[in-house]
């Protein structure tokens, strides 16, 4: 398959060395070609980053205007009724395409934002696992998102026109959400797509929030990608299960044998992101590698 692996930003640098030239030498000798960055607890110093690899065989494909590790996303507001609101999101998204361009690269992910709701949500986020999901819980938060959904996908759409107009240089991808009231399902995706015909964004698959949502919502993972295989532009791995999030592959219900079957033969190489939750040791780094490699990642 061709495919390139990169090691993401958050997990690295919490559990790396602080100085840019060891963190990029530490990575290189963990097998991975470079880094996925995104917002992170510690923060990322691009242009330290770019003068550190100026002599390495390293890249940086995509940079995240979001952490997704964390339960509340910058681009949060990015559907909100208010243009004030909306702008915040799309500050985080500017600060993103300053971060690429810094360090030489052409794609800036994100999720386009929540669906506004009135009133008290009681819990929304797909990745704490002291939640139980049942499916009254479900669809009672589903309902209130599909009353005001639509007029959420049209500020979506129109907002991306603005950002793919003032940015013609860069490759917007949209990715899921951890929010139950995300913006972005398939159906939003097709919406998206045929609103903004060829300034439609790409796709960024997240293959934990897909597995999470197949095991809250019953919607296959493998249907995002059988949708939009041919837009997508990359992959962020990690697994996912009731206990959380970006658990380490074969450790929860991402289908790897799916996903590697989605993966171009030929072509541009698909860059691979692994993302892990903080709690996941160095010490898993090898059995991960193995478990990436048994699936041709």
């Amino acid at each position: 398959m061709r495919v390139q692996r990169f090691l993401a930003s958050a997990w690295a640098s919490v559990h790396g060395p602080a100085d840019a030239r060891r963190l990029l030498l530490t990575i290189l000798d963990a097998r991975f070609a470079g880094l996925g960055v995104s917002p992170g607890p510690r923060p990322i110093v691009c242009d330290a980053l770019r003068e550190a690899a100026r002599d390495l065989p390293i890249e940086f494909p995509v940079v995240r205007a979001g952490n997704p590790l964390a339960e509340h996303s910058p681009t949060a507001s990015f559907a909100a009724a208010k243009a004030s609101e909306r702008q915040v999101a799309r500050a985080a998204i500017e600060v993103a395409v300053g971060q690429a361009r810094s360090l030489g690269c052409r794609t800036v992910v994100f999720d386009p934002g929540v669906v506004p709701l009135v009133g008290e949500i009681e819990a929304e986020d797909l990745g704490d696992p002291s939640y139980q999901w049942t499916h009254e819980r479900t669809q009672a938060l589903l309902a209130r998102r599909k009353a005001v959904r639509n007029a959420a996908v049209d500020r979506v759409c129109r907002e991306l026109y603005e950002l793919v107009r003032s940015h013609p240089d860069m490759e917007f991808c949209l990715t899921q959400s951890r929010s139950l009231r995300g913006v972005l399902d398939i159906a939003a995706m097709q919406d998206i797509g045929e609103d903004l015909g060829h300034r439609r964004p790409g796709y960024w698959h997240d293959a934990a929030l897909a597995a999470r949502r197949q095991q809250v919502l019953g919607e296959a993972q493998g249907e995002w990608l059988e949708c939009f295989g041919n837009r997508c532009r990359g992959m962020t791995l990690g697994d996912a299960s009731p206990d959380g999030l970006y658990l380490p592959p074969g450790s929860g219900g991402v289908d790897y044998s799916l996903l590697a079957s989605y993966v171009p033969r030929t072509g541009a190489v698909l860059p691979i992101v692994l993302e892990l939750d903080l709690a996941v040791p160095p010490g898993e780094l090898p059995g991960m590698r193995s478990c990436l490699d048994k699936y041709g990642f």
